[in-house]
């Protein structure tokens, strides 16, 4: 019976370190982009993620 309780209380580690590992990533993330230079904000800032580029089938019909 002991060796089911120790044995259940080891199995815990993995959700720890699975829970660490993801908080320091999403911590690093955080880290670096607070940390970023004003002007690499800007330029990110400024991508252009709303042009529309046409598709192959668009410029094939006209």
């Amino acid at each position: 019976m002991f060796k089911r309780l120790i044995f259940d209380h080891w199995v815990m580690i993995f959700p720890v370190v699975a829970f660490v590992t993801a908080a320091c990533v999403y911590g690093s993330f955080a880290y670096f982009g607070i940390r970023m230079k004003r002007s690499q904000v800007d330029r990110l800032a400024n991508l252009p993620f709303n042009e529309e580029i046409p598709t192959r089938h668009e410029t094939v019909l006209k």
